[in-house]
């Protein structure tokens, strides 16, 4: 891939005329760039950061926050000089760039007086900023959704989703959250595609990532139409669903499966439960030699393999995956539903806010078994990473719970996305905050969830078939007054609009159908919703 580049002056300049201190106002992967007329050979300093304190950037940002100096001699004259920018490979698979770049929002300039000019040569990759936007009622809720579209433009420079800057690798539970917040916001397949096949070469440790290549694969398809590819991984996807890591009681095994060395596992080891990441955000989940959260995972896989046979016409395999989905759900409800709730395992009697959560969202739990399970779920707020508030947000808005997923999105507490925006970040965090994930960046698109929940579910736009020709518009706007609302297909942009709670306008390419409320509409038209949420 092609990356695109694009150069920025800082929007804000402060400090003295030996120190200055310079603010681009979003963070890019980027080379810092000065031009300056020197009177006299002399040396100065550079430096670039992610976090600033006081009109300086800090030196000593902590965990992988980028600080990054560098001493150049400025010649007598006229001088154009780039920071030589520098990533120190945190292990086997990081990626490279050329020219190499790192992230960061502030530079400053130590020890020159005389006039200078500072740019930030920001890299990036296939991003068109005029394909998706969204505005609304809640201008806050419009900052976390730019927010969210910025990380996926700057995080796209690496031609593949990677998990940011320090590991600078693909992993397949960063990349379920990528990749829909980047196809809200980008027609193009070519990064998914490039993903996909670099997790299919390097796997990843996790029993639940495993998992996620089957929905990864499911939407690619859905929001590209893109069959040839998806033929070519059916038997990938198949491997996915782990069905030969599943004991004779029905449940997930993953010790059943042979120890792997892929360079994505480190040291040869078994694929390993995770339920979320980091650990102190797993809400005291209790681990078992069997684990509710990952039987989820492979339930829910064996559904979508189900229907990706049913698309290629697999007969016999969606046979097998009905029937593997129908005794994995008999065996969790048997071994892990207690007086109505799921527990973390077989032998547990705790129930973490996952257990709550996943078997809600993919209908393991019984209809009149979720009013409870929700409210549960509900009293425990967001106990969960930046990763589990993606599924904690699909199950809300799953069960119309707009107003408490709305609530979720634009809370202002440590674990929020205004908290992050608090701190200075401008590409989603890895972590909530420093102090759950010491060693975390800021600029892991994972954090983005935001980003896809509002265009899929808040404003209701999901494909209902591969290559996104028929689509669902079912809003859920809470408390929004109106919105406003574009996003990209292969067949060109949707566009609907909220002019009043309850009163929509829908513009979509010809050819497109779209599906609200049991009806479908093939023309531009005005929609009308009664008790709107």
């Amino acid at each position: 891939m092609k990356k695109k580049e694009a150069v920025f002056e800082p929007v804000r300049t402060a400090g003295s005329p030996e120190n200055r201190f310079y603010d681009f106002g979003k963070h890019y992967f980027a080379v810092l760039e000065i031009e300056a007329e020197s009177a006299s050979a002399q040396e100065i300093t550079l430096a670039v950061g992610d976090v600033q304190a006081d009109g300086h950037i800090l030196r000593n940002p902590g965990g992988s926050r980028i600080y990054q100096e560098q001493t150049v001699t400025l010649e007598p004259g006229y001088n154009r000089i780039a920071m030589r920018m520098s990533h120190p490979g945190y292990n086997q698979g990081t990626l490279t760039l050329e020219p190499e770049a790192v992230p960061f929002r502030y530079a400053e300039v130590r020890g020159f007086t005389g006039e200078i000019r500072v740019f930030q040569h920001a890299f990036y990759g296939t991003f068109d900023d005029d394909q998706s936007d969204f505005v609304s009622s809640s201008e806050e809720l419009d900052r976390i959704w730019n927010f969210c579209k910025h990380t996926m433009k700057a995080t796209s420079v690496f031609g593949i989703f990677v998990d940011g800057n320090r590991e600078r690798q693909a992993y397949e539970g960063d990349t379920y959250i990528n990749q829909l917040g980047y196809f809200v916001c980008m027609a193009d397949p070519e990064i998914a595609r490039n993903t996909i096949e670099r997790l299919i070469a390097y796997p990843t440790w996790p029993t639940e990532w495993c998992l996620s290549m089957v929905p990864i694969l499911y939407d690619y398809l859905f929001y590209t139409g893109d069959l040839e590819n998806f033929r070519r991984w059916y038997d990938t996807l198949k491997e996915k669903t782990l069905l030969n890591a599943v004991d004779p009681n029905g449940l997930l095994n993953t010790r059943l499966l042979p120890l792997s060395d892929a360079p994505g596992f480190g040291n040869r080891q078994y694929l390993t439960d995770i339920v979320d990441w980091p650990k102190g955000e797993q809400d005291g989940y209790e681990f078992g030699k069997y684990n509710l959260v990952p039987n989820c995972w492979q339930y829910m896989a064996f559904c979508r393999a189900a229907q990706s046979a049913a698309l290629l016409n697999r007969e016999g395999d969606v046979l097998l995956f009905e029937k593997a989905a129908e005794r994995s759900r008999r065996a969790i409800r048997g071994t892990m539903l207690k007086n109505g709730f799921f527990t973390d395992n077989p032998e547990s009697e705790h129930s973490a806010l996952h257990s709550c959560l996943f078997p809600v969202l993919w209908n393991v739990a019984e209809e009149s078994e979720k009013p409870a399970i929700l409210k549960r779920m509900q009293s425990k707020g967001m106990a969960c990473s930046v990763f589990g508030a993606q599924f904690l947000l699909e199950c809300c808005y799953e069960n119309r719970m707009a107003d408490y997923a709305l609530e979720r999105i634009l809370s202002r507490d440590l674990r929020s996305w205004n908290n992050m925006l608090q701190c200075g970040a401008t590409i989603t965090m890895e972590a909530w905050d420093d102090r759950f994930k010491p060693n975390q960046d800021w600029n892991h698109a994972w954090g983005a969830a935001p980003g896809n929940i509002i265009v899929r579910y808040l404003c209701g736009i999901r494909p209902l078939e591969a290559g996104f020709r028929k689509f669902l518009v079912d809003p859920q706007p809470a408390s929004l007054t109106h919105f406003k609302v574009k996003t990209p297909t292969p067949h060109g942009p949707i566009l609907l609009e909220m002019t009043s709670p309850g009163e929509y306008h829908l513009t979509m390419p010809e050819g497109m159908t779209a599906v609200f409320e049991g009806k479908a509409f093939s023309k531009p038209v005005r929609l009308i919703r009664r008790n709107d949420s």
